[in-house]
């Protein structure tokens, strides 16, 4: 990283999110989360890092994520357990007639992964979709809860998982940097998905949002 280039505060969070929090993010959801809807502005800041080796661009087919303001289901230690037909119905819906479509992507480069202490697992190309989701609820807390952001363990760094434990999308951390909350941004899950995510939260003793 070493070059002329000055590093922004806005830079430095969309780098070290890639190293460490989500596997990707796309062009135009970068853009409406962070570069206020400016997406020319946001591609030519993006086709910079590609340039010097930091991030690589990629065209993939994706489906067009649904709007995510709030959790579908936040449950916690204490609450009764959930509807998970009625749940895994509401996450069925929001997809329907959601075609494919080109979509832009940025991926880091094992420049920046090794910079950050990171770890680079590979993309596949069927779970695009949801791991654009994915980074949509992180973008959502940095935006809004940027203490959550912080706190947040993407998959690729979840490397204390017990054997037989569900792999949540992210665990939130807290400051003694363990478990406190799970995260999952639900794909078009069938309801014995949602039911053994939550068996396993309840095991585990911790609260969980789905999104």
């Amino acid at each position: 990283m070493k070059n002329r280039t000055q590093f922004t505060d806005r830079d430095l969070t969309v780098l070290r999110a890639l190293s460490l929090q989500v596997r990707l993010f796309g062009q135009r959801q970068l853009a409406a989360a962070l570069w206020a809807g400016d997406v020319a502005n946001a591609r030519r800041r993006l086709k910079r890092f590609v340039d010097l080796g930091l991030l690589q661009r990629n065209i993939v087919l994706a489906r067009p994520l649904p709007d995510l303001l709030s959790p579908v289901f936040v449950w916690q230690p204490g609450d009764e357990n959930p509807d998970a037909s009625q749940i895994a119905f509401q996450l069925q819906s929001r997809w329907r007639y959601r075609a494919l479509r080109s979509t832009v992507i940025f991926l880091p480069s094992d420049i920046i992964v090794n910079h950050f202490g990171g770890r680079k697992k590979a993309v596949m190309s069927a779970q695009v979709s949801h791991d654009l989701g994915v980074s949509e609820v992180w973008l959502w807390f940095c935006c809004n809860q940027p203490c959550y952001a912080s706190a947040w363990r993407g998959e690729n760094m979840i490397t204390d998982r017990e054997p037989g434990q569900v792999m949540p999308d992210a665990i939130l951390v807290d400051a003694n940097d363990q478990p406190a909350m799970l995260i999952e941004f639900g794909g078009d899950y069938d309801a014995g998905r949602i039911a053994a995510f939550h068996d396993d939260a309840v095991l585990r003793g911790l609260p969980y949002q789905i999104w």
